[in-house]
């Protein structure tokens, strides 16, 4: 793995100095666009001096067929909201729900980027194992105090008073 750029080097840990650009590879559903997508996109671009990050924003089908149910953001919504985000580079629906490194190579990516929480796929109990092994992972971190789901949580938590502001919202003034 990769470290962060914070000993001045831009040095992978074995030593071997990088390509000028390093291209690296991020991928998620990115639902209910939050401060934690974005800091995880901040922590790919400050990982070495010159980062071009390419996201790949998972489909509604793979993530209804992986995840078991639809995002609350269509596709289109996501991805508008990912490509307007100051730290991406680059952005497109519907990558593969588990990266493979033929298709990270296609991308001329460096590195994959992801929390380092194995996520299991039909193959491997770690969709992200075979880039951890080859030094072409660079971990970031996840945000503990957002995610998307702790505001669908909250949303439901807070429902009825919701409800109550919409109706007060839509009712005409008279």
């Amino acid at each position: 793995m990769l470290g962060p750029k914070n000993s001045g080097t831009n040095e992978p840990s074995s030593g071997k100095p990088c390509k000028e650009v390093v291209r690296i590879y991020a991928d998620g559903v990115y639902d209910l666009f939050h401060p934690g997508h974005v800091k995880q996109f901040n922590l790919v671009k400050v990982a070495f001096p010159n980062v071009y990050l390419i996201v790949g924003v998972c489909s509604d089908a793979d993530t209804l067929k992986y995840k078991g149910c639809l995002p609350v953001m269509n596709e289109g919504e996501r991805l508008k909201l990912v490509e307007q985000c100051r730290y991406v580079d680059q952005a497109y629906i519907s990558p593969p729900f588990f990266p493979t490194i033929e298709f990270v190579n296609s991308l001329k990516a460096d590195l994959v980027a992801h929390d380092k929480l194995p996520y299991n796929s039909p193959t491997t109990d770690d969709c992200y194992a075979v880039f951890k092994a080859c030094d072409r992972f660079l971990e970031t971190q996840r945000t503990p105090a957002i995610s998307t789901t702790l505001l669908l949580n909250r949303i439901i938590d807070d429902l009825e008073r919701y409800k109550k502001r919409q109706i007060i919202r839509t009712t005409p003034v008279v």
